[in-house]
């Protein structure tokens, strides 16, 4: 018999142990995609184990499953909040939105930069000289900010 025949012969086996390589591969690896692989591999070798499947129909089984337990997986985890006690970690901008400041700088040419706290920040909107009071109204790619006279 030749490796790859009993491969396949012991097929339920190369199932499972990839199976079990992708969930150990997800400690590895950032989110929780491989785990939901992982076991729809584990699940399709124990089906094929219990049943007399061929590899193509096992190959439609792992498919079948994969779906199946990635929606599963989505549900678990896709309904958790991940708002906490910090809701503009990471999203420092978003935080000025309405928020007023006086211009130190004017804005000329529809571009202009104010400084909040100890950052410098591009600012967006029509041209104002310096101590006017803004209000920012919203933010563009996460650095611009519109703003508007108060």
């Amino acid at each position: 018999m030749s490796f790859f025949s009993t491969l396949f012969a012991q097929g339920h086996w190369l199932w499972i142990g990839i199976g079990v390589l992708l969930c150990a591969g997800e400690v590895l690896t950032p989110g929780v995609f491989l785990l939901w692989l992982g076991l729809a591999m584990i699940a399709t070798g124990v089906v094929v184990w219990l049943t007399p499947l061929v590899f193509p129909w096992s190959i439609l089984m792992f498919c079948a499953l994969s779906i199946v337990f990635v929606l599963i997986g989505r549900r678990i985890y896709g309904s958790v909040s991940v708002s906490g006690d910090q809701p503009f970690l990471n999203r420092r901008a978003d935080a000025l939105v309405g928020r007023s400041f006086t211009l130190a700088a004017p804005i000329k040419g529809g571009e202009g930069e104010i400084v909040i706290n100890d950052t410098h920040w591009k600012i967006r909107g029509p041209d104002m000289p310096a101590g006017t009071r803004i209000k920012i109204t919203g933010i563009e790619n996460a650095t611009v900010l519109v703003a508007e006279q108060v």
